[in-house]
């Protein structure tokens, strides 16, 4: 009974007898030595052993045997050949002798290719030059294109060079360890010569690239002293032209920004992001972060075009010390206003509806409200005589209206509304959310959507939201109006209208089913779901 031990030999796992591993192991202590002083030493190892694995699969397939025997080592080692069989120092002289040769293998060689390498690999099985196998291939195409369809099956039949062992045996080499070193040094020889003729090519590219680089610069220099003059001067002077208007620019948006310019801030998204307390300092700040490197521009172009001296040292340096200080302040109070948003809150509100087997849902995209109902909303109504109109269109805020339609539970419709909002704290959120104001109009069978919500004039943004949830019952039938479709978020209306121009104002007729809302005409669906 003999003791037998598990090894892995790239990546394959073999039982092997533990006499027969302790000559293995020394065989490989044995190459590794004396590789070891080459550059290439790792993979020339990695080659062998790679090898080593394709012989003891072979042997163990061959023989039925699950465990290689010390018999089957010292076989392979023999074939391998050992160390001491031969000097690297005369590697370079090294000619082929009787048992560096074996039958080739016929394999595609992917080194030496054009196409796919099929005549390369045919080159070497016959020892010949693969350019003859190509002119062959190439006539055979010209003579009704039989040789196309020889080639592409060679390509698929014939297997890849992958392996340094394979492309050995394409060349009728034996695998053994003269022949893997010679096989590496040539094919580094051949990456040597390659580089070597790649130099030797772009060399001369190079030195025609630099002498236009230097030309272009001569004339550039030539082109400056003359036209060029001109030319910096009109840009000089349009740079400064348009930094004035800009600089002026500046100071009416900030003069308005604060308050200054007509009495009051803004009141509008995005501005109402910011908090109050800090609309000073932040509008002050990304104005100076502006302003300083704008400055800095039109009095370059100044000292250019009219020849005037530098700033003085201290007042530059004064500048970036401020313009370094109203960066970071717009920052900080930047990264503030952003905590603004930090917690987030909702609540909902059920309101029953009156029942109905069809409903008729549009949007209410254009109203008038009344005195009472802008100053419900704080819209100061009294500003535009008592009506104002609402286009959600023409809204300056973000998209803040959700709808969604569902299959109710019982035989009441009913409508939910989740208003939703941010803030510091979850307390703050939540006052934020209360602060929301939406409203939907039943009329009858008819439901009239509203395409935002309001807030209070001059509350602040923080994401308010509202998410409308309309649950029916089943079989109720919903003549739905396209101009929804944006504001709808579990159905495409499109699907249920036919595919003609202006669908906009079209009416889909949908009916809720136990799965959700179906399209009435299922046809009409199933044309637009494949079109």
């Amino acid at each position: 009974m003999n003791k037998t031990i598990i090894i892995n030999i790239n990546g394959i796992v073999f039982h092997i007898e533990e006499d027969a591993y302790d000559v293995l192991i020394t065989y490989m202590n044995e190459v590794k030595q004396h590789f070891g002083n080459s550059t290439d030493s790792y993979e020339i190892v990695n080659d062998i052993e790679n090898r080593l694995a394709e012989m003891f699969s072979e042997k163990l397939s061959a023989s039925g045997k699950e465990v290689i025997v010390l018999a089957e080592v010292e076989e392979v080692t023999a074939q391998m050949g050992k160390p001491s069989d031969f000097d690297l120092a005369d590697e370079a002289a090294f000619e082929p002798v009787a048992g560096n040769k074996t039958e080739r293998k016929l394999f595609r060689d992917t080194d030496d290719r054009i196409i796919g390498g099929v005549c390369a690999g045919i080159g070497h099985y016959f020892d010949l030059e693969p350019r003859w196998i190509r002119v062959l291939f190439l006539v055979s195409f010209l003579v009704f294109g039989s040789g196309l369809f020889l080639y592409l099956l060679l390509w698929i039949v014939m297997p890849k060079a992958t392996t340094r062992a394979d492309k050995m045996a394409m060349k009728g080499e034996a695998p053994n360890l003269q022949n893997f070193k010679k096989s590496f040094d040539e094919e580094m020889q051949a990456v040597k010569e390659n580089f070597g003729k790649a130099q030797q090519e772009v060399q001369p590219i190079l030195q025609r690239l630099g002498r236009f680089i230097e030309q272009l610069f001569s004339h550039l220099g030539k082109f400056l002293q003359g036209t060029g003059k001109v030319l910096l001067k009109l840009v000089g002077v349009f740079i400064i032209s348009f930094g004035i208007i800009v600089l002026f620019g500046l100071f009416v948006a900030l003069l308005a920004l604060l308050g200054i310019w007509t009495g009051e801030g803004f009141e509008v998204f995005p501005f109402t992001i910011v908090n109050p307390e800090y609309q000073v300092i932040l509008y002050t700040s990304a104005f100076m972060v502006v302003l300083i490197p704008l400055v800095s521009l039109i009095l370059l172009a100044i000292r250019v075009l009219f020849n005037r001296p530098s700033l003085n040292r201290n007042i530059s340096f004064g500048l970036l010390i401020i313009w370094l200080v109203a960066l970071s302040t717009g920052l900080y109070y930047g990264f503030k206003t952003g905590g603004e948003f930090k917690e987030e809150a909702r609540f909902t509100e059920s309101i029953p509806l009156n029942p109905y087997p069809v409903y008729y849902l549009s949007l209410n995209d254009e109203k008038y409200l009344s005195h009472e109902d802008s100053l419900a909303y704080g819209l100061k109504a009294e500003n535009f005589r008592g009506r104002i109109i609402i286009n959600g269109d023409d809204s300056d805020m973000p998209e803040n209206f959700e709808l969604s339609i569902e299959k109710g539970e019982g035989k009441q419709p009913e409508m939910l509304l989740e208003y939703q909002a941010n803030g510091k704290t979850f307390q703050k959120a939540l006052a934020s959310a209360k602060e929301i104001k939406y409203r939907f109009i039943q009329k009858d069978s008819i439901l009239q959507f509203d395409p935002e919500s309001y807030t209070k004039s001059g509350a602040l943004w923080r994401n308010q939201r509202v998410k409308v949830i309309l649950k029916v019952p089943e079989n109720t039938r919903l003549i739905i109006n396209a101009r929804l479709n944006n504001y709808l978020n579990n159905y495409n209306l499109y699907d249920c209208l036919p595919d003609v121009s202006n669908r906009e104002n079209l009416d889909g007729e949908w009916i809720m089913k136990t799965e959700g809302l179906s399209c009435k005409n299922d046809s009409l669906f199933k044309a637009n779901q494949f079109k």
